[in-house]
């Protein structure tokens, strides 16, 4: 607690200095109120219940989006609230859920001192294995309120055209809506605050075809439920531009990641090689290989943009991930999007490798997008471990001035190394929006979701949802 509230003070305090930063330069700002009312219908209500329970849903929404630009200081606030209503509870009618995202990037020294800042407060789902769902009306103690805290001031110092030195402090704090969670007899979540320092200087203009970039980075990241994690980086890396459309890519250094019991410790030489290909403003191919971690690793990016509006994307990352890089890489992720790989977070240390394909574009009226996924998940608690397959589409189309139609599906399933058991879920979609007016907008939506696995069979199946809001900016 005492280590909660000093981050907070820090956060709190960056935000009011680089306040009266902003009123000194003159901002320019935006406050766009709104409300949204929503009923919902659905015939399962509880997704943690034995068996299936219908209800009639109302959702209240106020919101409010604050922007600032001045000068030196660009900030934005989203807040947006959520109060539920069931009746058909007798026990607990009321769910009030907190939604907030708030960034700060501020200049308080010209050209030497900056201060970032970021708070994010949202519901996200915690354990794969529980009750998920694609939308945010029903009820399940596997979704949780989880905090999100940044404070980052650093200096920055350019020695002329030859190269520039950054000096960084990083704090982050997650919490979640209790200290420590269980949501399983084999996993746990608890709050946790990191303090990151690094030096880096990099080249300038000088250096024509020759890049490169020399780090040390030290990072603590104390956690309530399991052990401590400090991670040492000392690297160099460079790039050089062969011709005009091939870069040799490369980098060396030394890391230790030091977590007790912890499969992804590591202690020694790391470095790895590759060349980024440009042959034409359309296409751009990244790839890289060397020894990241304990034993070989390879990463790479591939691009290609098929018209002015529709390109196509293919990656594949290979990452150690910590309960605080998996709560802030999804801090706006709110409900289940395959398409995304992943929004759960584990209180666990993760290697995740990740292969990803999309396709989006805009044809005329119609904007498309389609993805496809593969992932591994490979954890300290063996129970996590898992290979993740999914997809995604959604299209959608403007009929007329007032009247467009929107619909989208997507499928995942999780296998668990431990168990062998697979894990599906899948969710189609259909909405069709109406603009009243120029400042309200009517819906009306239905969804379908459905769950098989054979782990808990008390959890949520087949759902149906049918809703229709109407959304007011004030």
């Amino acid at each position: 607690m005492q280590n909660y509230k000093k981050s907070m003070t820090m956060l709190l305090s960056a935000m009011v200095v680089s306040g009266f930063a902003l009123t000194a330069n003159g901002a320019n700002w935006r406050v766009q109120p709104s409300i949204k009312l929503e009923e919902t219908y659905t015939d399962n209500v509880n997704l943690d219940a034995n068996s299936q329970q219908s209800d009639f849903v109302t959702q209240v929404t106020p919101g409010i989006i604050i922007t600032g630009t001045g000068a030196r200081m660009k900030t934005s606030l989203t807040y947006a609230p959520i109060y539920l209503f069931y009746p058909g509870d007798s026990n607990d009618k009321h769910d009030f859920r907190q939604n907030l995202q708030a960034s700060l990037a501020s200049e308080l020294i010209s050209e030497t001192f900056f201060v970032d800042a970021s708070a994010n407060i949202n519901q996200r789902f915690l354990d794969r294995r529980q009750a998920i769902s694609s939308v945010d009306s029903n009820r399940t103690n596997n979704r949780r309120t989880v905090q999100t805290y940044q404070f980052s001031p650093y200096l920055v110092h350019a020695f002329g055209n030859w190269a520039t030195a950054q000096l960084r402090y990083d704090l982050r704090h997650i919490r979640i809506a209790s200290s420590t969670l269980i949501t399983s007899p084999d996993t746990s979540f608890g709050n946790s605050l990191s303090h990151q320092g690094s030096f880096s200087v990099k080249s300038g203009r000088r250096f024509n075809r020759l890049g490169w970039t020399l780090l040390a980075q030290y990072q603590s990241e104390q956690r309530a439920f399991q052990s401590n994690y400090k991670d040492t980086v000392l690297r160099a890396d460079l790039s050089y531009q062969l011709t005009h459309m091939l870069a040799l890519l490369g980098s060396a250094g030394y890391e230790k990641r030091d977590s007790l019991g912890s499969f992804a410790n590591f202690n020694g030489f790391i470095w790895d090689a590759g060349f980024r290909l440009v042959p034409g403003p359309r296409t751009s191919i990244s790839f890289r290989y060397g020894n990241q971690y304990n034993g070989n690793s390879f990463s790479g990016n591939a691009q290609y943009k098929i018209t002015a509006k529709d390109s196509i994307n293919l990656s594949y990352t290979d990452t150690i991930q910590t309960f605080q890089s998996f709560a802030f890489a999804s801090n706006n992720i709110v409900t289940l999007d395959p398409s995304q790989g992943s929004n759960f977070i584990s209180g666990d240390l993760t290697r995740r490798k990740n292969l990803s394909l999309s396709l989006s574009g805009t044809r005329g009226r119609a904007t498309y997008s389609a993805s496809a996924f593969y992932s591994k998940y490979k954890s300290d608690n063996n129970a996590l471990d898992e290979r993740r397959y999914g997809g995604a589409i959604s299209l959608a189309r403007r009929l007329s001035r007032r009247l467009s139609i929107n619909g989208g599906f997507s499928y995942n399933l999780s296998r668990f190394s431990s168990s062998n058991i697979d894990d599906k879920f899948w969710s189609a979609s259909a909405n069709v929006d109406y603009n009243i007016s120029k400042s309200l907008v009517g819906s009306l939506g239905y969804i379908h979701t459905d769950r098989s696995q054979a782990r808990f069979g008390n959890l949520n199946g087949g759902s149906n949802y049918i809703s229709l809001s109407i959304k007011a900016a004030i």
